[in-house]
């Protein structure tokens, strides 16, 4: 899986549906929560890891390297199967609008998170800023979690994160809404999914769909211990994701591969 946050904890949240699925797909599984995205794309690519939870671009990213078969995507109760990428700051900060972010210190995720990272390289893009020039200095966080972190603790002036993270953060109490402001927020972003390599049983792929379908009403408690915000997972769609291929184009291979494709 991606990492959104600490991995000890997501490994915690998950067990539930772990535990559900060997039951369901009669076989062991093996819960993994990869360093970054790149690493998840070669994971998934030298087939130590079969099926994959990606967000939107690091999914349009890894299939046009993989050929991957997309399998559900997780339909919230509030945003339904959308979400967005914000940018924040400190309420009490002078940073209003996208032109005075010049010169600050700024947090991004990771070169593959959609949210904490694609969206606003495409919105610096379409405003022919050059982030290298533009920001005194970049610092990448890792998680979505301490992209805040490094904001409260004045590591950095502003940063972009998930909405759904920044709510999650906000419902858990881990911090205070009113201590942040967001000055950008981008259009919908089609949710997280799950999918398989193309070294997968297609029996077992079709076994993941239908537990996956049907957790909701078969283990409801599994699924609020992952993310209490989601309602239930759904067949993909794939048509969701053209807004992201679209950007993807616009971006270009070469920005795949740089920022995202590339492992260390």
């Amino acid at each position: 899986m991606i990492p959104l946050k600490d991995k000890e904890e997501m490994i915690n949240n998950f067990d539930p549906i772990k535990l559900y699925l060997e039951d369901n797909i009669k076989t062991s599984v093996n819960v993994i929560i990869a360093d970054d995205y790149a690493s998840l794309v070669k994971g998934m690519e030298q087939g130590t890891i079969d099926i994959g939870w990606y967000g939107a671009y690091s999914y349009i990213a890894a299939d046009s390297l993989l050929d991957l078969k997309p399998l559900v995507v997780q339909e919230r109760k509030v945003d339904g199967l959308y979400y967005q990428s914000l940018i924040i700051t400190k309420k009490e900060s002078d940073i209003h609008t996208i032109e005075d972010l010049k010169g600050s210190t700024f947090s991004i995720v990771d070169s593959g998170s959609t949210s904490g990272y694609v969206l606003p390289f495409a919105l610096f893009r379409s405003r022919d800023i050059e982030i290298e020039d533009f920001f005194d200095e970049v610092h990448f966080s890792g998680t979505h979690q301490q992209v805040t972190i490094d904001i409260e603790s004045n590591l950095v002036d502003a940063g972009a994160i998930s909405s759904i993270q920044f709510e999650k953060l906000i419902k858990e109490n881990k911090i205070d809404e009113n201590d942040y402001r967001v000055i950008w927020k981008s259009e919908d972003i089609p949710g997280s999914l799950f999918v398989a390599g193309t070294n997968i049983d297609e029996k077992i792929q079709e076994k993941f769909i239908s537990a996956m379908v049907a957790i909701h009403q078969e283990q409801p408690k599994a699924l609020e211990e992952f993310d209490d915000s989601i309602e239930r997972y759904i067949e993909v769609d794939n048509s969701i994701y053209h807004s992201i291929r679209n950007i993807a184009t616009i971006l270009g291979k070469d920005y795949m591969i740089e920022f995202f494709l590339k492992s260390e």
